[in-house]
């Protein structure tokens, strides 16, 4: 078996969740004045936001619990790429000093258990839709609060990326053919 890790980061996340929000109560307005203010994800509701965050980690892990080593909320070092001073033609011996910044961001790590013939070209868009999932089900738990009529179809939403994620977990290389 080989192990693969896939991020997902929660401020991300909800920049992502608001941007969505945002949106869906910006082109309700139709009759209701308050719709975008109330629809809307702030700041202010980091809390409920939060809860609604741990609740997609642990169907996350449920889901995936046949493959899964470890799946939690933790601080995760990343390297950002540095920003590059301005120099000079003879200051090129000071280039190869620059060191690349190191910050902590919160966000959901797996490491997961995969078959050998798994296809580590795929680890992105497995990353990339456990991402999805994690903002449209928090979308789906924050509209059972503030907009009921569209949360049926982001949880159905929801559903559907996870199985996706699924699927690409689960997919294999091809055999390479003997060369005889």
């Amino acid at each position: 078996m080989e192990t693969i890790t896939v991020q997902i980061f929660k401020d991300d996340v909800y920049e992502e969740v608001a941007k969505a929000t945002d949106y869906t109560g910006a082109k309700l307005i139709d009759g209701d004045e308050g719709a975008r203010d109330r629809i809307l994800a702030t700041d202010s509701d980091l809390s409920d936001l939060g809860r609604f965050w741990e609740e997609s980690v642990l169907a996350t892990n449920e889901r995936l619990k046949e493959m899964l080593v470890s799946g939690a909320t933790k601080q995760i070092l990343v390297t950002t790429p540095p920003i590059p001073p301005i120099l000079q033609p003879k200051d090129v011996e000071a280039q190869s000093s620059v060191v690349q910044p190191i910050v902590t961001r919160t966000g959901y790590e797996a490491v997961l258990e995969v078959s050998k013939s798994f296809d580590k070209g795929l680890k992105d868009n497995v990353q990339s839709a456990l991402r999805n999932f994690f903002i449209v089900s928090i979308i789906a738990q924050w509209f059972k609060l503030a907009n009921k009529g569209e949360a049926a179809d982001y949880f159905n939403q929801a559903g559907e990326m996870m199985d996706g994620a699924e699927r690409l977990l689960y997919s294999r290389k091809r055999p390479p053919r003997p060369s005889d």
